[in-house]
């Protein structure tokens, strides 16, 4: 794989359950080094405005998402809401979020039917790769990221200027300026 990963895949159940077992996973990491590790398959599904007063990190509000969803339990592996909160409008009450489920089966119950959350039926479609930024000069030219980036300095993806992101003292978005389109109204990132 690009990252240096290896990809097994398995030619029956059989061989998926003997290597689902904790001790089995074991002995066949050892033969790859102390640093070999096991990432499971996920499914990643963008579901669009879910109220805010979902917890996406609590382990009680996803098991009641499973629950009156009809997913399999713990199905559910991680959720996060896709923009920081701290970005919200102040009259926001809906966003965003990502949620990784262990089953294609589950994924695809939530594409076809959707899902209730905090009382609201939402649905969810397949989430898509973004685009790769240079976080560096924000240019979404694939051809490089920050650690190879040429440019000198940083320039904001929230207001142009040259500093890092991170740092960033703009919070109204009447000041945001694009990096990438040189129009004010809106930041690189958004």
């Amino acid at each position: 794989l690009p990252h240096g990963g290896i990809l097994y895949e398995l030619d029956s159940a059989e061989s998926v359950l003997w290597f689902n077992t904790p001790a089995h996973r074991g002995k066949f990491a050892t033969n790859f080094g102390s640093n070999a590790t096991f990432k499971d398959r996920s499914f990643n599904i963008l579901v669009e405005n879910i109220p805010i007063s979902y917890n996406p990190s609590s382990i009680h509000a996803n098991t009641e998402v499973e629950t009156k969803g009809g997913l399999t339990q713990g199905s559910i592996t991680k959720a996060r809401w896709i923009k920081p909160i701290t970005r919200r409008k102040p009259d926001q009450r809906t966003a965003h979020t990502i949620i990784t489920l262990k089953s294609k089966e589950n994924a695809n119950q939530i594409l076809r039917f959707g899902i209730s959350i905090e009382g609201k039926k939402v649905y969810g479609r397949k989430l898509l790769p973004e685009p790769t930024r240079c976080l560096k000069c924000q240019s979404y030219d694939a051809s490089h990221v920050a650690a190879e980036c040429t440019q000198e300095h940083d320039t904001c993806g929230t207001c142009g200027a040259q500093h890092r992101t991170a740092v960033c003292k703009v919070d109204d978005p009447n000041y945001y300026q694009c990096a990438n389109c040189d129009c004010q109204g809106h930041a690189s990132w958004s």
